[in-house]
């Protein structure tokens, strides 16, 4: 069995997630937490030698930090991403819009912002006040400015358009009254209290609008082939036309954690979707790392002996789990992983390496080894195993060990790590093919 590098070149180095990353330039323009740092990818592009004009590939973009930073260093990047809010997201921090034309425009929002239109999101679910559940994401008359803004987008052009989309979601959930916290929007206590207002929203568009304008100066991106594709990584990267030179991604971890209702809020703001039932759609397109939806069930069983052994301790301690289903999520989720590592395999080029970053997991104290699993899985898909570094080591959440002892509580620490494949094998530093 390969081992992992406890003692990696980046490990507890702030790669693998997105601290800081609010205060760079692009990167800045919309903070999502489950983000890596694009030190990651600087580290994979030096270490791989890829040079200006060579493909960079991302087939879990999130919120575009490796299509950013590939597009930055002179590389054609290629990403794809199943929600359309990220893959908006990820593709507007690619835009090169005149500054000064931003500028301009967003004094058309800001005057907008001072007046009040009725927004279809009023009484529907969470959004404002008067649901069942006696909580609401926004003021009816922040909800109200906003709409009053959105509606003077459309008399921009399309690239401009777009960054001040942004800005404005951007400020608009900068006043909601519930925050990101995992898996979920939590409010705060008090929230009721502490309600934001129109005027709060008209500053916070002001202070994005801002920084997106420095940064378009300061921080230009070439005119390369950048492309960020809304779809299902499982289905496009097959189709891909050119080979890569290098792929940095992140997958969804496998951690039950659904994704694309975290982003609720702005799919819907954004006109992404209209209906809890569009919502759906895309959440049983991403990869099945949850159970909050019901998928089609996994037919391949089999992913090496590790994953054999992990799902067999699962199944034993059935009663333990938070959900019956987990035993079938696991197994879904590695045939998908399956799936997208052998369609990478057949698009990459001789010289092309992957780096993938993925958190382990663990539910009723059985450990998952994602990394060491996707290794094995990984080497049966033709790839070449270079090393598995771990990032950082992570503390168990709650759902993952709900129902267990204290001890067994603690015996089941997490961890992030990169694995790293080659398309051919790594030469030793004796000029021989190194074994796996």
């Amino acid at each position: 069995m390969f081992k992992i590098n406890a003692e990696f070149s980046l490990t507890n180095a702030g790669v693998s997630n997105a601290l800081g990353i609010d205060s760079l330039p692009r990167h800045r323009w919309y903070f999502v937490k489950e983000g890596f740092s694009p030190k990651l990818v600087q580290k994979a592009i030096e270490t791989d030698g890829v040079k200006r004009g060579d493909v960079l590939v991302d087939p879990f973009s999130g919120s575009g930090t490796a299509a950013l930073t590939g597009a930055l260093a002179g590389l054609n990047t290629q990403a794809f991403e199943i929600n359309p809010f990220l893959r908006f997201l990820s593709a507007a921090k690619l835009l090169n819009p005149r500054a000064e034309s931003i500028s301009k425009q967003s004094d058309i929002i800001l005057k907008a912002l001072r007046r009040s239109a009725a927004s279809n999101l009023e009484g529907y679910s969470t959004f404002t006040k008067g649901n069942r559940w006696n909580r609401w994401l926004f003021p009816t008359s922040v909800l109200r400015s906003f709409e009053s803004g959105r509606r003077e987008l459309a008399r921009f052009s399309p690239n401009s358009r777009k960054l001040l989309r942004l800005a404005l979601i951007g400020a608009a959930m900068d006043c909601c009254n519930a925050t990101r916290d995992g898996k979920c929007l939590r409010y705060a206590t008090g929230w009721k209290d502490d309600e934001a207002t129109p005027t709060k929203l008209r500053e916070r568009f002001e202070s994005r609008v801002e920084a997106i304008v420095t940064d378009l100066e300061s921080s230009p991106v070439e005119n390369r082939k950048t492309k960020v594709i809304e779809g299902d990584a499982r289905l496009l990267v097959g189709k891909m036309k050119s080979r890569f030179k290098l792929c940095v991604t992140s997958p969804p971890y496998l951690n039950s954690f659904d994704y694309s209702d975290v982003y609720r809020p702005e799919l819907f703001l954004g006109g992404f979707v209209e209906s809890n039932e569009g919502l759906m759609k895309i959440r049983l397109r991403t990869i099945r790392s949850h159970v909050q939806a019901t998928w089609k069930s996994p037919t391949k069983k089999r992913f090496g002996g590790l994953y054999e052994l992990c799902v067999s301790s699962l199944r034993e301690r059935g009663d333990e789990l938070w959900n019956p289903r987990l035993p079938t999520m696991v197994q879904a989720y590695f045939e998908d992983m399956d799936l997208v590592l052998r369609s990478l395999r057949k698009k990459a080029r001789p010289d092309a390496s992957l780096w993938l970053v993925v958190s382990t997991s663990a539910y009723a104290s059985v450990e998952i080894p994602v990394d060491l699993i996707l290794a094995e899985i990984g080497q049966e898909a033709g790839w070449y195993l270079r090393e598995v570094g771990v990032l950082r080591y992570l503390r168990s959440s709650s759902q993952h060990v709900e129902h267990v002892s204290d001890a067994d509580r603690k015996s089941v620490p997490l961890r992030e790590s990169v694995v790293i494949f080659d398309a051919n094998r790594p030469v030793s530093s004796k000029g021989q093919r190194a074994t796996n």
